[in-house]
């Protein structure tokens, strides 16, 4: 018995194999890696102001920036590169009602003065930027809540001075 059951097993387990050159070969694909769509713009040139989408962030209390907030700050200073017509931007910081308000307009302007000195420190002349703290004087949303209490903690970027767009034109 046991003889027979070690030959039920041997035999069963056993497949004949197919030799690699009569095998289907798979098809080789040309595969090449491309970049993701872009995503939605960060940053929106308006005749007012220049709009961004993310949040300049900045430790808490305190006026220093965080590193988080450098890629957005670069996209700042590439609208103003790329549009030297805007002569005057002014820097605004806000905060939320949280604490005395004086405190808070003078965090305000640190904050807006550390803003205009990353950009600076990125080619920018400081004679192009203006920094105003506001504190929580210009609220967005109510303060009651968490979300209208963050809404409010913000820096805009307001075009106070443009001047006229100045285009070259080719002799041919």
């Amino acid at each position: 018995m046991r003889a027979l059951i070690a030959i039920l097993i041997a035999s069963s387990g056993c497949a004949a194999l197919t030799p690699a050159e009569k095998m289907d070969q798979f098809p080789v694909m040309d595969i090449k890696a491309t970049r993701p769509p872009p995503g939605p713009d960060k940053i929106i040139l308006t005749p007012s102001n220049i709009a961004i989408i993310d949040k300049i962030q900045f430790e808490i209390g305190k006026a220093d920036l965080k590193p988080i907030s450098f890629p957005i700050l670069d996209e700042v200073v590439q609208v103003m590169k790329d549009n030297k017509q805007i002569e005057l931007v002014t820097v605004e910081g806000h905060t939320d009602s949280t604490g005395s308000a004086e405190l808070n307009r003078t965090l305000s302007q640190g904050r807006a003065e550390s803003v205009v000195k990353y950009i600076a420190s990125k080619g920018i002349k400081k004679d192009r930027m203006d920094p105003k703290g506001f504190g929580p004087d210009r609220p967005i949303a109510d303060n009651a809540t968490e979300e209208g209490r963050e809404a409010n903690r913000r820096v805009e970027f307001n075009i106070a001075k443009q001047g006229p767009i100045k285009t070259t034109v080719k002799d041919e």
